[in-house]
């Protein structure tokens, strides 16, 4: 199973965003304020919310207190991230596998709160969770109401082809594509880059869009598509598949920071999970949880470089 048709849903806002990072389009926002004339005194204005005196933010202390960290999580974001062990009665995927290490590395324990991906930003408003996890990325975050967690992964789009067969050229790039017909989940960053790619090579593309990653992948191993362009962690199930003759070409390709939310008014809790993402990957923890689930790549920036 790959991801899940729920996930493109909740993140389509979040991906219609991201056509515009990925068409090469930049987003200027111009402030400006208008001088009036002032006449005779006026009563004195509160001061600037960040010239105030800050409130001491005890978030992180009460989380200690109490041994558990509230987590927002979607287990329906589907095996490619996040989902549920029926089995194990428990969250699996490299999601979680990531959240565990970093409770253990807080010396809390989790305390999952299913909250739907969509809903999850309201949540963390409203108090009932003290995190946000799973398939986030910082860009469209207001910054007057949340903060960024350093990120614990990037997350590239991947090319996904058939083994060749003997008379036919391995595909190892983009430009190899010329005329070729290429699936790619709707409103996706796949999607943004090849249509991007499109226009400014007159439709060298011919494109399949869906919104079920298993039909492209299915399209692929029948021969009815020649390459699939999507997430890497979407693209390495379908590489796990019994029986599949995919594998990834050519290097990863517009990589973007995953990471975790908390709320602004807790900067205590966002310094206590920066470092604990920083622990985990100086001690090879998060390397050996992406190699676990094939998705670390040496190629790539270390996924917790502030920098990324």
């Amino acid at each position: 199973m790959a991801l899940s048709q729920g996930k493109g849903d909740n993140l389509a806002g979040k991906k219609l965003r991201r056509r515009c990072w990925a068409a090469g389009f930049g987003l200027a926002l111009l402030l400006g304020i208008p001088a009036y004339p002032q006449p005779a005194p006026k009563p004195t204005l509160p001061a600037p919310a960040s010239e105030r005196a800050q409130v001491p933010d005890s978030r992180w202390a009460e989380i200690q207190a109490r041994g558990r960290i509230r987590v927002g999580l979607d287990p329906s974001l589907g095996p490619a991230y996040l989902y549920t062990d029926l089995e194990r009665q428990t969250y699996a995927g490299f999601e979680w596998d990531i959240l565990e290490a970093l409770a253990q590395t807080l010396q809390v324990r989790v305390e999952p709160v299913y909250v739907a991906w969509s809903e999850q930003l309201a949540a963390l408003q409203a108090d009932e969770v003290d995190l946000i996890w799973g398939a986030r990325e910082a860009l469209g975050l207001d910054p007057q109401q949340f903060l960024a967690t350093r990120p614990y992964y990037l997350s590239p789009q991947r090319l996904v082809v058939r083994d060749p067969g003997p008379e036919e050229a391995p595909i190892e790039a983009l430009s190899q594509l010329f005329g070729r017909k290429v699936g790619i989940v709707v409103n996706s960053t796949g999607a943004a880059l090849l249509e991007a790619y499109n226009e400014r090579r007159g439709n060298a593309i011919r494109l399949f869009a869906t919104s079920n990653p298993d039909r492209l992948f299915a399209q692929l191993q029948a021969g009815q598509l020649d390459a699939v362009l999507v997430d890497q962690p979407v693209a390495a199930l379908s590489l796990r598949q019994a029986g599949s003759r995919l594998r990834l070409a050519g290097p990863p390709l517009f990589p973007i920071p995953l990471v975790g939310v908390v709320s602004s008014q807790h900067p205590s809790l966002k310094e206590a999970v920066d470092g604990a993402i920083a622990v985990l990957t100086e001690n090879g923890t998060l390397q050996r949880i992406l190699e676990k689930w094939q998705l670390w790549d040496p190629t790539l920036m270390s996924p917790a470089s502030p920098e990324g």
